[in-house]
């Protein structure tokens, strides 16, 4: 079953995207990177925080540290990355960052959308929009958009997190109205991956391109240049759809809490038979997923080869996004929470690389996503470890993250895209706007007891 809340919740650096030029003219629009203090829409979104956060909970943690500062500095970055509409972008959004990122990221936008939900709902709402704008005859919604549509990539989607936004912005807005416009739309997303990047019919799904190579489908799960990814290749399953050679335990993991979002947004809309066909639905994924794609010899989550079934015994945040999801049995959810605290894979300086620190392709400086920490990823952890009750360590490692992190508790310094593992200094881009909402739904959870799901 899902949770709703009340308190909430790449990517690209251009050097590793040749197809992507961008020019000045991208940034023309009045609203990126202009944003004041002293602005009525800032002003309004701080209200929105300070009202809920005062209502609901602390603004500081148990230590007595107060991290308002930083929620401040996380809404502003995001704020002052908001653009559109302005060409082909018909509604606005968020940019991943105005440091060379001038368009709206599919899966940048949900979790901007999720994390904006209660602050400032319109702009949360339009992200979504902006996005299914562009959702083509079979359901597919492309990568990236942006103000010149003919740079807009259709080589690939990105991770569908688009349902748990959505729900999120109804738990916080109330507004039926917006679920009524974007279910239909949503479920046909959802269904898309299953006809597209499904080789095998079995379930499970893979992560593809739409022009056959390994590059874009690498793309489409946001882990550019993963590890797990090393030895993939790939298959076709019809004229313009591909999928890699495994089945990826995050993406099912995703699509597993898509099935419980969608189920109560039908709900919502009074669809009883759809929404009971939906936890059927997510009850048979579960239980493959479980039986799949858990190694109970090393007690993680691995993707697993496409033909064999085998696992690809990487360590990577992949495992442990179905502990998020809510799909690991609590002797699992023990077994990963071991990983996470083991000083020599995941529990390091700055905590929650990319690739185990022990893994032999750990390489934080020129890795991408070879070792660097990803606040989205931390933030999927952090969360799964509260929601199975380990409170205590889900808070000391928000903690050393909010104290690690170079320039996180300055005022002045910006958000980075990700961070160095082992010595916290921020990496590739600034401003950085996914980064910004793990990090104000990090605060916002802080010190909270378990979260039940309903």
């Amino acid at each position: 079953m899902i949770r709703c809340y009340f308190y909430i919740l790449f990517f690209f650096t251009f050097h590793l995207l040749p197809p992507y030029s961008f020019s000045q003219g991208d940034f023309q629009s009045t609203k990126a990177g202009n944003l004041k203090h002293t602005d009525s829409v800032y002003l309004k979104a701080i209200g929105c925080w300070k009202q809920a956060t005062t209502k609901n909970r602390l603004l500081s943690g148990r230590d007595g540290t107060t991290y308002d500062s930083l929620a401040a500095k996380c809404i502003f970055t995001l704020l002052n990355n908001r653009n559109g509409p302005a060409g082909g972008l018909k509604h606005e959004g968020v940019f991943p960052s105005i440091d060379g990122f001038p368009g709206f990221w599919a899966w940048d936008s949900w979790k901007h959308a999720y994390a904006l939900a209660g602050i400032s709902p319109e702009l949360a709402k339009n992200s979504i929009r902006a996005m299914f704008d562009y959702q083509d005859r079979f359901g597919m919604i492309a990568d990236c958009i942006f103000i010149d549509t003919t740079e807009n990539n259709w080589r690939d989607t990105k991770p569908p997190l688009a349902g748990w936004a959505l729900l999120e912005i109804f738990c916080q807005t109330g507004d039926t109205a917006f679920v009524i416009e974007m279910f239909p739309d949503l479920l046909r997303y959802h269904r898309w991956w299953y006809v597209h990047r499904d080789h095998d019919g079995n379930g499970l799904c893979e992560y593809g391109s739409t022009d056959g190579t390994l590059q874009a489908a690498k793309w489409e799960s946001g882990w550019d240049n993963a590890v797990r990814f090393d030895s993939a290749r790939m298959v076709k399953n019809n004229p313009s759809a591909w999928s890699m050679s495994q089945e990826s335990a995050d993406l099912n993991a995703y699509l597993y809490m898509e099935k419980g979002c969608l189920a109560e947004l039908a709900r919502m809309i009074g669809n009883e038979v759809l929404a009971g066909n939906l936890v059927q639905e997510a009850h048979v994924l579960g239980k493959m997923i479980r039986g799949m794609m858990w190694d109970e010899e090393t007690g993680f989550y691995y993707d697993i080869e496409l033909d064999s079934k085998k696992f690809i015994r990487v360590l990577e945040p992949n495992g442990w996004i179905p502990l998020w999801a809510g799909i690991a049995t609590q002797n699992q959810a023990s077994a990963i929470r071991d990983h996470i605290l083991n000083p020599d894979e995941f529990n390091t300086y700055f905590p929650f690389p990319t690739v185990a620190a022990n893994e032999s392709r750990f390489s934080p400086e020129k890795g991408y996503w070879r070792g660097p920490v990803w606040l989205d990823q931390a933030y999927f952890a952090i969360h799964g470890l509260r929601d199975y009750g380990f409170v205590q360590e889900a808070d000391s490692l928000t903690l050393k993250l909010f104290h690690h992190g170079e320039g996180l508790l300055d005022k002045e310094a910006p958000i980075r895209e990700n961070y160095h593992p082992l010595s916290g200094e921020g990496l590739n881009a600034n401003y950085f706007s996914w980064s910004a909402a793990a990090i104000l739904l990090m605060i916002r959870e802080y010190g909270s007891e378990r979260i039940e799901r309903r």
